[in-house]
């Protein structure tokens, strides 16, 4: 059962990781992301290789880190817009500044756990490959 409330950092993912009785919403993104999917045997969820399948292209990785970003991302922006239109005290000034340091932190985070294929990071080093 997908877990949506469930946080986990990008690096914990791998094949063969098992779940007991659901498993984050993030590993799902990270599955397609890198030719994996996640089977259920009794109530383990485990990861599992796609031996078949090809490798995620520059774009479907795009796609990938823009569901990451509203998943992860968007709810912090949010957050941070809200507390700009709140009367600018030492407190909130600080809670924004955490918040868009915690912000950077996943996006930083999404980029290492949906990376670019190499042979695309070379070809267009000049171009804003970032953008998403």
């Amino acid at each position: 059962m997908l877990d949506k409330g469930h946080e986990m950092k990008a690096e914990t993912f791998y094949i063969g990781q098992e779940f007991e009785d659901t498993y984050p919403e993030m590993a799902d993104l990270w599955c397609h992301a890198n030719n994996a999917h996640i089977i259920q045997i009794g109530t383990k969820y485990i990861i599992v290789s796609n031996e078949s399948m090809p490798l995620p292209t520059k774009e479907d990785i795009k796609l990938f880190r823009a569901n990451a970003y509203l998943l992860e991302v968007d709810p912090i922006t949010a957050h941070i817009s809200r507390l700009r239109d709140e009367e600018q005290t030492e407190e909130i000034k600080q809670e924004i500044e955490d918040l868009i340091a915690e912000r950077s932190e996943k996006v930083l985070e999404i980029k290492a756990q949906f990376p670019y294929p190499e042979e695309e990071i070379v070809e267009n080093k000049d171009e804003d490959t970032d953008s998403i």
